[in-house]
Parts: C-alpha cells; structure tokens; sequence
C-alpha cells in the first residue's frame, strides 16, 4: 500500500467504501486500522493533524479547540476514524 494520500484513500476505499474521511487532512492519513469485527477506518497521525492547523494559522490554543471539538469529540460510530497519538514526537 502507498504511504501517500491518495494511495491510503485508494486501499481504505477498496476495504471499505464507507470510511469517513476528515476533510483538508490529507497529510495526516498514515494508514488504515481495524478493530476486531469492524470494518476498516483511516488512521490520521494526530501530530500531522496539529501540523497542519499550526500552518493554517491557527494558535496553539485555537488549535487544541479545534482538535477536540473537530476530531476529539466526533463520533461517526463504526466508521469514525482513528487518531493516534504520536508519543514518539
């Protein structure tokens, strides 16, 4: 599988066409999970997520407002995507 956007989407769409995807994070996606007995949904690297929102012009603690209330406290039930937590950065 390509690590890039679109070769991530390509794979996620083939496995399952009904993964929610987060809109302007393109750069974040790394991957795709599973959880035991569930479909797969996309993986987003939560630094990338910050990455981008820092750029974007967002302060540190307008960011930390938008990753909880746009990514954090969103729920699409089955299909919501993963976050993981970069410990190592």
């Amino acid at each position: 599988m390509s690590t890039d956007f679109h070769g991530i989407a390509a794979a996620l769409g083939d496995l399952n066409p009904e993964a929610v995807l987060f809109d302007n994070m393109d750069a974040a996606l790394i991957g795709v999970g599973r959880i035991a007995h569930h479909d797969p949904v996309a993986v987003y690297s939560k630094a990338k997520i910050y990455e981008k929102l820092l750029a974007d012009g967002l302060s540190q603690e307008d960011a930390d407002e938008y990753f909880l209330g746009k990514f954090v406290n969103v729920y699409a039930g089955e299909l919501t995507p993963v976050i993981l937590d970069d410990l190592s950065e």
